[in-house]
């Protein structure tokens, strides 16, 4: 089995940066979630007595873009090193417009459910929501193709695919570290298997560093969230 390679130090270097990025910016955003009135009240049907401020979801995604910015910043004056910064520059130039349309996902996402929280969305809105950014990022080639040579079955896969996974996360957020847990689980598992599998020796580098780099944005969030929360990741942060 091939180890993780790229070299290691990127994944590594990606994890860290967005555990410390979300862990840090967690408190900012709960005490602009207080002072706005995005909570979670108590109720019947609820454990916590006191409003619950549902800064998740901005948190993790602070984590996941503060460190793509730092990132571009450093490549763009060669302030990483070349072995490390090559492949990153071909990988970027090359899959340009699908890590923007993934990243223009994230956000998309996060406002659907940053307005749910606030206002309610009726369902059919936030479905019509999500399906658009969804259509759009399958639309810059972010799509799964099961092999299948068509370009309409991977449209409608990708879409379904996407949707499924959105809202069974957003249905599944209902206990303690729950949902956060079993997304950095599973992107800590994708990245490992992207970095040690493929035809290129190198992995599927830009894959697994995205990977790490949710996984390490929910376990910056995670401490906040798990055993007593102190934030909840809202539908802003279970639809991201």
């Amino acid at each position: 089995m091939r180890v993780l390679g790229f070299p290691f130090n990127i994944y590594l270097a990606a994890f860290a940066s967005a555990l410390v990025a979300a862990f840090a910016a967690l408190p900012l955003w709960r005490a602009w979630c207080i002072r706005t009135g995005l909570v979670d009240d108590p109720g019947h049907r609820k454990i916590h007595d006191t409003p619950i401020p549902l800064a998740g979801g901005l948190a993790v995604l602070t984590g996941l873009l503060l460190p793509l910015v730092i990132a571009t910043v450093l490549l763009k004056f060669n302030l990483i090193g070349e072995t490390s910064s090559a492949p990153l520059l071909h990988g970027l130039n090359k899959r340009a417009l699908q890590l923007a349309a993934i990243a223009f996902g994230a956000v998309g996402m996060t406002i659907i459910g940053l307005l749910d929280d606030k206002h309610e969305l009726r369902p059919a809105h936030k479905f019509i929501g999500q399906l658009l950014i969804a259509a759009i990022v399958a639309a810059a080639g972010v799509r799964i193709t099961l092999f299948v040579p068509s370009v309409v079955f991977s449209y409608v896969v990708t879409i379904l695919w996407l949707l499924t996974v959105i809202n069974a996360f957003n249905f599944m957020d209902n206990m303690n570290g729950l949902c956060s847990g079993l997304g950095a689980i599973g992107a800590g598992m994708f990245g490992f298997i992207a970095a040690t599998r493929g035809p290129d020796p190198q992995g599927q580098y830009l894959v697994a560093a995205t990977a790490f780099l949710i996984c390490g944005a929910l376990m910056g969030f995670l401490p906040h969230n798990f055993p007593k929360a102190r934030a909840f990741l809202g539908d802003a942060g279970s639809h991201l």
